[in-house]
């Protein structure tokens, strides 16, 4: 197997590993996360703003399966902040490159890898006699090797209990008892305005009730630049017309009409000609009608 081979192979199961410890963290680290918004109520943070409110009981089918727009959403920021503390705990990883790595856990191969990966395209009996030797060295390395065991361990260990953890909390239920809104609602703003248009105008009413009263019931004084001055209305002042009271608004050089006699007036209808026969009875109905 010639020297680049060799390390292409060993590079491609290095990156595997790394791989799959990023993937281990991220699932345990979502599961863990996602388990400690249940445990807080934190799907409940629908109900505290307006806009979202509408999707707080809304739920979608996904493979038969029904799933809340909460829990959608509350996957979705786990998984986020898993992605977010994986990046920042795999900062400082080892990125070594393969050759380091290589010779690191095989001596026999320190430096004589790197000096023959490095002149591979030269030409030589001295190059070829060390990629040989480097060839026949590296067939005794085992990939396995540069599997961090530890960290395997831990990470498997961190699934598990995060997988615990949320099966425990899904069963059963379990939730502390303050919610979203203890929590964010104080820092929240407040609408102050709702209602206090109407508490103003029952307030500014009761106010001018109590001063009508006060001006048309007990004697009111106030002090004006040291004098006493009397603000009691007489009785009747500024409350209206009442029923039964008529305004006497008849200009003063009005002059009224004279009088005249009323008299009655017979109906021209007598003296039209009335069918023969019934004169006497048409004339005795208009008469009594004339005399009611």
């Amino acid at each position: 197997m010639k020297v680049e081979d060799f390390i292409r192979d060993i590079s491609t199961v290095i990156a595997k590993y790394r791989k799959l410890y990023k993937l281990l963290d991220v699932i345990s680290i979502t599961f863990l996360v996602y388990s400690i918004l249940l445990i807080t109520n934190m799907e409940m943070v629908f109900e505290i703003f307006p806009a979202l409110e509408v999707y707080s009981t809304a739920s979608i089918s996904i493979l038969g399966a029904s799933i809340s727009y909460p829990a959608i959403f509350l996957f979705i920021i786990s998984v986020a902040c898993g992605v977010l503390l994986t990046f920042i705990l795999h900062i400082r990883d080892d990125k070594r490159s393969t050759i380091d790595l290589v010779e690191e856990k095989y001596p026999v191969l320190r430096e004589r890898l790197s000096t023959a990966y490095d002149n591979r395209e030269v030409d030589n009996i001295v190059v070829a006699d060390l990629q040989e030797n480097v060839a026949k060295a590296s067939a005794n390395v085992i990939p396995s090797v540069f599997l961090n065991k530890k960290r395997m361990y831990i990470g498997f260990l961190s699934l598990l209990i995060a997988i615990s953890l949320l099966t425990y909390v899904s069963i059963s239920e379990y939730r502390i008892s303050s919610t979203p809104q203890d929590i964010i609602g104080p820092l929240l703003p407040h609408n102050e305005g709702d209602g206090s248009d109407l508490a103003v105008m029952e307030q500014t009413t009761n106010n001018s009730d109590n001063t009508k009263e006060n001006l048309t019931g007990k004697t009111a004084i106030v002090v004006v630049e040291g004098k006493q001055v009397d603000l009691t209305l007489p009785p009747g002042s500024g409350t209206g017309f009442t029923q039964g009271e008529q305004a006497n608004n008849t200009p003063e050089d009005f002059t009224p009409s004279s009088a005249y006699d009323i008299g009655v007036m017979s109906s021209s209808i007598y003296s039209e000609e009335l069918p023969e026969g019934y004169e006497s009875i048409i004339k005795q109905y208009f008469e009594e009608m004339a005399g009611k």
